[in-house]
């Protein structure tokens, strides 16, 4: 077998590398002196300039005679992985044995050691037309995981009127609060991952925002509605009264804390399953809250 300093050696370094398959294989064209007696594969087996017995091996085998795909092995545990080489061996490199570019193309195959050492790559023709054996089966959920991952989601952009961090809040004052828009602060967001003829589609939404006010009060909406200026009276699906100044509550006489949490719910479906998930992100923001006094003709307040 070929032998190279790392097991898990891809074919592109193989081909890439200085003084590589095609140095090693150069004419006259090799005989086949090893063949699989289960496949036909034809194991050509070299061993590259300074690299010692012992180096990790790579077999660099195609199927003679324009047969089957190469990797008999081929089975529903079938652990190997096939990939299309890249670069392909020059059409003079050995590694073709009388096949060409022409004919079809050279794949990685990548599979792991019986003793569990590590990995052995070879490279196996695959004629036109024929496609490499199947690899391990792909589990859907990992690739939901990945593709969950891979969704834009960010906490509200919280938005009120009176504005957050203002000292414009009074007791009896209606407040309005509302969410920026957008796919990322509200959804839907989609992403989908494929593998092994498998694709797994995900897609993100925002169900519901709590709003906890800071006065024991939580309110659920939706996005809220944005205030438009000058309007009068309370917000028509999203708004809070506060019966409190914070200046009396709050040590230190400060403003109201605000958290506004959305829930996403996340579901994705592919590979004959499907699932649910929810995820919360939080942002948070001040207001304080005063009491308007009134001046009396006598001079005392109320």
């Amino acid at each position: 077998m070929l032998k190279v300093s790392r097991a898990a050696l891809l074919a592109a370094a193989i081909l890439a590398a200085s003084g590589g398959l095609d140095n090693a294989m150069a004419a006259p064209p090799v005989d086949c002196a090893k063949q699989d007696a289960q496949t036909g594969i034809c194991l050509v087996e070299a061993t590259s300039p300074g690299q010692d017995a012992d180096a990790e091996s790579v077999a660099g085998a195609v199927s003679p005679g324009g047969g089957q795909p190469a990797g008999g092995d081929a089975s529903p545990q079938n652990p190997c992985t096939y990939t299309v080489a890249q670069p392909q061996p020059p059409s003079t490199s050995a590694l073709w044995q009388g096949q060409s570019p022409a004919d079809g193309a050279m794949y990685a195959k990548v599979c792991p050691r019986v003793d569990g050492s590590g990995l052995t790559t070879m490279l196996v023709f695959v004629p036109n037309g024929s496609a490499p054996p199947a690899g391990p089966p792909v589990d859907p959920r990992v690739l939901a995981e990945q593709a969950i991952a891979s969704l834009v989601m960010r906490a509200p952009e919280i938005r009120m009127a009176p504005p957050p961090g203002s000292t414009s809040g009074l007791v009896g004052l209606p407040v309005w609060m509302w969410t920026e828009r957008g796919e990322e602060f509200l959804g839907p967001t989609r992403q989908s991952v494929s593998a092994g003829g498998v694709t797994v589609a995900a897609v993100g939404e925002v169900s519901s925002i709590v709003w906890n006010m800071g006065d024991g009060t939580t309110v659920v909406c939706g996005a809220g509605t944005p205030y438009p200026p000058g309007a009068e009276g309370e917000s028509p699906d999203c708004g809070h009264v506060y019966a409190q100044a914070s200046s009396r509550h709050v040590p230190g006489g400060g403003p109201w804390p605000i958290t506004a949490t959305s829930t996403w719910t996340i579901t994705w479906s592919g590979g004959g399953l499907s699932g649910t998930e929810t995820l919360e992100l939080s942002s948070s923001a001040e207001l304080f809250v005063g009491e308007l006094h009134v001046l009396n003709q006598d001079g005392s307040h109320r």
